[in-house]
């Protein structure tokens, strides 16, 4: 092994490790920006704003498993509430996805137990789930979704229709 190889092997190894903490750190801060903005701004609004002009990057299912990966982990560390994580953990996701070029939607549902209402939050790619744990969510009817499926005829983005609202917590 000559004096270059060995050089290149520890430059790729350092530059492997400096991406993989900058990409833990970005998605802390996207949890947190999202979980911030969940405090102050309606849900349309809030998707409206993570959702990005365009996609023109080709999806990447590595950096996507990383993300998710990272997402729960930020989200164990810090939790959202004591129902559950589901709510940051999409939108969170969402912005990710959308930006390395999967046309996700996000979802969200309710169903009736013995004596209350339930509420998840999670991502579909063409109809199914997308980084979702577990079948859990095929128990939820859903009541919201975004991007509008204008095939399905659901009409104009809520954050135009909506402005006003106040953010939900699921």
């Amino acid at each position: 092994m000559g004096k270059y190889s060995v050089v290149g092997t520890l430059e790729s190894a350092v530059i492997r490790i400096v991406k993989k903490y900058w990409t833990l750190l970005g998605v802390g801060l996207v949890v947190l920006w999202v979980r911030l903005l969940l405090r102050s701004k309606s849900l349309p609004l809030v998707l409206h704003r993570v959702t990005p002009h365009s996609m023109s990057r080709r999806p990447d299912d590595r950096v996507m498993e990383d993300v998710a990966y990272y997402v729960d982990r930020w989200l164990t560390l810090f939790p959202y509430n004591r129902k559950g994580n589901c709510f940051p953990r999409s939108l969170a996701l969402y912005w990710f996805a959308r930006r390395l070029g999967y046309p996700v939607r996000f979802q969200c549902g309710v169903r009736k137990d013995a004596s209350h209402l339930d509420g998840h939050a999670w991502l579909t790619l063409d109809r199914l789930p997308f980084h979702e744990t577990g079948l859990h969510w095929q128990r939820y009817t859903v009541t919201f979704s975004y991007p509008p499926d204008t095939a399905a005829g659901e009409g104009r983005d809520p954050a135009v229709r909506c402005p006003n609202n106040r953010a939900m917590t699921l």
